[in-house]
């Protein structure tokens, strides 16, 4: 196990135990465990294995839980339509990575990834194993299936989907990185990446939907991903494990942040929810750290991988800091936006639910951030 296989495998245990907790007051809690230890096996097997095969199955296979969750437990009745746009986008980028890597078994005999570091593929092979790894991050452009998900899933099955299937495009590109051509890429990847991102970020300030919001941010902050595998360096990868990790627990806050509020005023429409100020004093305690954390500000973990995301992307072009000024500009106006409608927008009583937040359902929120505490305390020790 690497740096990498460590890391992912701390959050993948972490996330199913928080899932499992949130999943407790639902009818059918035995057929959520399975599906979750399902998840947790095919997850645990992408994150670890060294097998090209095994890990193009377990990656595919990856998809079949949380599809069950969408059809079983989605709130509106587009899930169906969701479950298809799914399976179409994984089933059309996947199809190229499964003759490529039979190619690769009779060109070498094996299926073990370390013996590939002197096997580039040419030609337009090169962008299919870019793009069936990057449909699960999802870079923009390919992320059209994302906010359709995460809008049809229950909470904890978005809570799934941003911590744990965003990651295994990323970790699935790590490990194919002795077959790809970084400079080929970079070539006609990096302008594309840079005002695509930037444009990402005007769609999240164009949101009303809480929850759509979230998903697009999810596009707009994961996109930093390529950047860091096109520059392939130390630096550059440890900044990636501590953005997928990092990532993972924000997206995580603010989608159980989500769930709360709904359970308040029945809806995820931000000119409704408002006036949390006077309902909730706890929950607008964590409101505010959410904020704090999706902004990566001090002492949060996550200020670290910004940090080094910076060093990491100056490396590969000077021009990239042109690209995270109006980056930081625009993350600041969107998340304002939610906040001070959420928090001092105008309450009214017509759209409020009278239901009582117990101090368990606020649980895996407390959960969230005391092993964002664990992982600041071993990082300070690095």
């Amino acid at each position: 196990m690497d740096e990498t296989s460590v890391s992912l495998t701390l959050l993948l245990f972490f996330v199913i135990f928080v899932s499992y907790i949130t999943t407790r007051q639902f009818k059918n809690s035995k057929l959520i465990s399975i599906l979750l230890l399902l998840l947790f096996f095919f997850c645990f097997q992408v994150f670890n294995t060294i097998h090209l095969f095994s890990l193009y199955f377990y990656y595919e296979a990856s998809l079949i839980p949380i599809l069950f969750i969408i059809l079983k437990w989605g709130s509106y009745p587009e899930r169906s339509t969701s479950s298809i746009i799914i399976v179409s986008y994984t089933l059309l980028f996947g199809a190229p990575l499964f003759i490529i890597i039979i190619s690769l078994y009779y060109r070498h005999n094996t299926w073990i990834l370390l013996l590939f570091f002197d096997s580039k593929v040419s030609g337009i092979y090169r962008i299919f194993l870019f793009l069936c790894f990057a449909v699960k991050l999802p870079i923009y452009g390919l992320h059209y299936w994302l906010p359709m998900a995460h809008v049809e899933a229950p909470t904890f099955g978005s809570v799934i989907l941003a911590r744990l299937l965003l990651k295994l495009g990323g970790v699935g590109l790590l490990r194919i990185l002795p077959l790809l051509d970084l400079a080929f890429l970079k070539s006609i990847l990096l302008s594309y990446l840079i005002l695509l991102g930037v444009f990402s970020l005007l769609i999240c300030c164009s949101q009303s939907d809480f929850k759509r919001l979230i998903a697009y941010s999810s596009v707009s902050h994961i996109i930093v991903i390529p950047f860091l595998i096109l520059r392939d360096n130390i630096l550059s990868v440890q900044s990636l494990i501590f953005i997928i990790v990092f990532h993972g627990l924000r997206a995580a806050i603010l989608f159980f942040m989500v769930g709360l509020l709904y359970t308040l005023f029945s809806s995820r429409q931000l000119i409704v929810i408002r006036g949390l100020l006077l309902v909730s004093p706890l929950l607008r305690f964590f409101l505010i750290l959410s904020f704090f954390y999706t902004m990566s500000a001090p002492p949060f973990p996550s200020y670290l991988a910004e940090v080094y995301f910076i060093f990491s992307s100056y490396i590969l072009s000077s021009y990239m800091l042109l690209f995270y000024m109006p980056f930081i500009f625009l993350r600041i106006v969107y998340n304002l936006n939610w906040l001070t409608s959420i928090l001092i927008g105008t309450f009214t009583t017509s759209n409020y639910r009278s239901t009582k937040l117990s101090y368990v359902s606020c649980l895996p929120l407390c959960l969230i951030l005391i092993f964002s505490l664990f992982w600041l305390l071993i990082l300070s020790n690095i």
